[in-house]
């Protein structure tokens, strides 16, 4: 029997959901109701970021750099009462992805710079496989660190090389690869980095299978044992 990869590490918020543009709709009404916008490279620049640093960067822009507290509580607030009021929107291919792990018994985590408030509001819709849920909260140094990734390992009685990693931003993938992970990105922004341990699908999971998924970790691991 071929090796294969013991457990899939799951991006959530643009790589398993499509939570992006209710994070940037969110911020933008925030920015309006203060007569305040952010130009789309700033917008861009907050892609895959920690919530915390989002929460500074409209702290400073409304001119109270030191509310950032109230500022990420009711961004946070907000965002919640959507998700919980809406279907999930799960991106192309994932929830069938998702299915198909589920039915062979592969384990999942998902593993988030997002606080646990978010999660927990998707939570209960996501598959039984998902063993466990790594989120800012959890951890002392998020994404780009390579913690997050580490600790959902270990949780999980692995090594992470022992892992496939989803992820569709920059700092997951630094995040991923730093903890010693096969990453496999569903974004062509990360391809501004390259590693051997890192394959970038130039049609996110739209076709991804289990199968595809193990041999991108054996010929990766192989590459680079």
């Amino acid at each position: 029997m071929q090796a294969e990869p013991r457990a899939v590490l799951w991006d959530f918020d643009g790589t398993m959901v499509d939570t992006e543009p209710v994070w940037t709709m969110v911020e933008l009404e925030m920015l309006a109701e203060r007569g305040l916008t952010f130009t789309r490279d700033v917008l861009d620049s907050m892609h895959g970021q920690s919530a915390w640093i989002t929460a500074q960067m409209l702290a400073d822009a409304f001119g109270t750099p030191t509310k950032m507290l109230e500022v990420y509580d009711e961004l946070h607030e907000r965002l919640c009462e959507h998700v919980y009021s809406h279907e999930l929107p799960w991106l192309p291919g994932a929830r069938r992805l998702m299915s198909e792990l589920s039915d062979l018994g592969v384990p999942c985590a998902v593993v988030t710079a997002s606080n646990r408030r978010i999660v927990d509001a998707a939570h209960a819709r996501l598959p039984a496989n998902v063993e466990l849920i790594v989120t800012s909260d959890d951890v002392t140094h998020t994404k780009p660190h390579p913690e997050p990734y580490m600790m959902a390992a270990r949780a999980l009685g692995l090594s992470p090389r022992e892992t496939v990693v989803l992820e569709d931003s920059l700092p997951g993938v630094t995040s991923g690869l730093a903890a010693g992970a096969i990453v496999y990105a569903v974004n062509g922004r990360v391809a501004l980095t390259t590693d051997p341990r890192l394959v970038v699908s130039s049609t996110g999971l739209t076709t991804t299978s289990w199968n595809e998924l193990a041999d991108v970790w054996r010929t990766r691991s192989e590459i680079t044992a």
